[in-house]
């Protein structure tokens, strides 16, 4: 039995749902609302995780895995795929956690976290929103002699800048004067399993009793 992802629509739990895709690593889908915290079929996400927050995996063996890094890397640890997978002697493997590191630290909890949580005040958004241009501009850098984070190949890194980008435009968040970044944005999003899974998130969102 595969394992089980916690999952409420176009959260950050949707970069594992991206990186599975990719990988060819099979996920049995818990979908749940985030504001009530409740499972479509019933229970609560509160008692897999008490801070409430996806993303969240159930093992097979029951063991529970939190933070959207930590999955991530081990579903591109289960992935059979040479193309998508690095094996920790491999020294792309530090390059792989350098860049999941930066999207969960530098991009999704230091801004993402900020500007969409309601009780900040616009002020305190712009502030925040004025610090990816800093960072928009050292993944313009990265992204000027290869196609991916990690080179010629997409990886689970790849898989957690692209929900980014998902949700960016809504964090009033603006990439479009930075070139690389841009292209390289427009090539995520146009992958198949991922645009595929965007339209399939996007409709289970507006379907989702509030």
């Amino acid at each position: 039995m595969p394992a089980t992802l916690m999952h409420a629509p176009l959260t950050c739990s949707l970069a594992a749902r991206f990186a599975a895709a990719e990988g060819k690593v099979p996920l049995e889908i818990a979908y749940l609302n985030l504001q009530t915290k409740k499972f479509e079929e019933g229970g609560s996400l509160y008692d897999f995780n008490p801070l409430g927050q996806v993303s969240v995996l159930r093992l097979e063996s029951g063991e529970i895995i939190t933070e959207t890094s930590t999955t991530l890397l081990w579903i591109q640890a289960q992935s059979s795929e040479p193309a998508f997978r690095r094996e920790p002697n491999d020294p792309d493997y530090y390059q792989l956690l350098r860049w999941i590191v930066f999207c969960a630290t530098e991009l999704h909890k230091q801004i993402f976290r900020v500007v969409f949580y309601p009780e900040a005040t616009d002020d305190v958004k712009d502030r925040f929103r004025e610090l990816a241009p800093q960072r928009f501009a050292l993944l313009d850098s990265h992204l000027s002699d290869r196609p991916y984070l990690l080179g010629d190949r997409f990886s689970a890194a790849d898989a957690y800048l692209a929900w980014f980008f998902v949700l960016a435009k809504n964090a009033g968040l603006d990439s479009s004067q930075y070139r690389n970044l841009q292209a390289y944005r427009s090539h995520l999003l146009e992958r198949p399993l991922i645009q595929e899974l965007i339209v399939s998130d996007r409709q289970k969102d507006a379907g989702m009793t509030r």
